[in-house]
């Protein structure tokens, strides 16, 4: 009965090495011993430096779970698209907690590290804060209280907004929603934004991002600033991954066939439950599964030996959970939570006689329902090109969560 609710077409054709979109990711040197990799250098890496997906895909939401949800998380995007324009707020704030930002402080954030292109508040509209457009005076008043004992004419868009609409603008902003609620739930964007200074609503650029109307609706590029915010710097920052490392020993191409005498407890990679960790999954016996093998520091005995990162090429596994879980068939690539759940790392592509393994990311969506659980779809939004790795080179594992 919940695939009848859920109306999805995605784009998920074979995955290909990567890695060649990849030379632009800031990275830093990381050793251990005689082994070293290029990894991630997340002071420089925000959403707007990830590369762009490399699959086009689309979700559409019925009618009776948006009014479930209490937001429209439907959204299309194309192949060569920038994460930030397909990523929403709401999908990952559990990992990074930016619905806790304001303006403000974004724009603190990004004075302290200055960048070229960076914005400035002082030269942006109402249109560049994408969420303004479905706000209405009685969102606005929830979200800024102070803003009820002002009147119409001190706060000019809702002034047009009302005159617009030929609500009379006498007496304070509370008053007009209290007593006219047709003229309270009047939405933003049936003005014209682009006139308007973010200064123009008192108290907007303080307000945390969490207090607006359907804050998860909006893309992560609709809020000034946001997408140059580096992931370190996040107010939940990203995890480095560091903590667990292995050593990449050998990569098995496309010829390598599941064995049902290896079992779960001999890969790293798998599928992401509830309560976000990676679970490990085999490769299906008999079927294609191209994997690169692990070392580990200690020598054979310890955890990491002889463990098998598996390729998303050759392996689906099941993933998400809750009502969205059904999307995209329920499957994900196998793979790991390596950084945290803000994304999914998979292995994409093999090249046996390199002795070289391409790895991409790739993102989901997800909603939390009031009152109810957190659901999310499968990790299958990418893949977004990532870092590859040699034979002998270092791979950060991660503790799966």
């Amino acid at each position: 009965m919940m695939k009848s609710k859920l109306f999805i077409l995605t784009a998920f054709a074979s995955l290909v090495p990567l890695s060649i979109s990849v030379a632009q990711t800031p990275t830093i040197t990381h050793s251990q011993g005689k082994y070293s990799a290029q990894t991630p250098d997340w002071s420089k890496i925000t959403w707007d430096t990830l590369p762009a997906v490399q699959q086009p895909g689309y979700l559409k939401i019925a009618q009776n779970l948006i009014s479930t949800f209490g937001y429209d998380p439907s959204r299309e995007w194309s192949a060569g698209q920038k994460v930030d324009s397909i990523v929403m707020l709401g999908d990952v704030d559990d990992a990074f907690k930016t619905s806790s930002l304001s303006l403000k402080s974004i724009s603190a954030m990004l004075a302290a590290t200055p960048k070229e292109n960076a914005p400035s508040n002082n030269k942006l509209t109402l249109k560049d804060f994408g969420l303004m457009q479905w706000q209405t005076p009685k969102s606005l008043v929830k979200a800024i209280p102070e803003l009820g004992n002002l009147s119409v004419n001190q706060v000019p868009p809702l002034e047009e907004l009302f005159s617009k609409s030929g609500v009379a603008t006498s007496g304070t902003i509370s008053e007009i929603v209290a007593y006219n609620p047709q003229a309270a739930n009047l939405k933003l964007g049936e003005i014209d934004l682009s006139k308007y200074s973010l200064n123009s609503i008192p108290g907007l650029q303080d307000t945390p991002l969490k207090d607006f109307q359907s804050w998860q609706q909006s893309y992560i590029n609709q809020v000034p600033g946001l997408n140059q915010v580096a992931f370190d710097k996040m107010p939940q920052p990203i995890n480095s991954g560091l903590g667990v490392v292995g050593i990449a020993s050998v990569v098995l191409g496309t010829s390598e066939r599941g064995d049902a005498k290896a079992g779960n407890d001999y890969f790293v990679s798998g599928s992401v439950v509830r309560g976000d960790r990676t679970v490990t999954v085999a490769c299906t016996p008999g079927k294609e599964c191209s994997y690169l093998e692990m070392g580990d520091f200690a020598g054979s005995q310890r955890g990491l030996y002889g463990k098998r990162w598996a390729s998303g090429s050759s392996q689906q596994v099941s993933g998400g959970y809750g009502i969205l879980a059904a999307v995209n068939g329920g499957k994900e690539p196998t793979g790991r939570l390596v950084y945290g759940s803000g994304f999914k790392v998979a292995l994409t592509g093999v090249s046996e006689s390199k002795g070289a393994a391409d790895f991409g990311l790739f993102f989901r969506i997800c909603a939390r329902p009031p009152f109810q659980q957190k659901t999310c779809t499968p990790y299958f939004i990418g893949p977004v090109p990532w870092l590859p790795v040699s034979e002998n080179d270092l791979v950060i594992v991660g503790t799966g969560q």
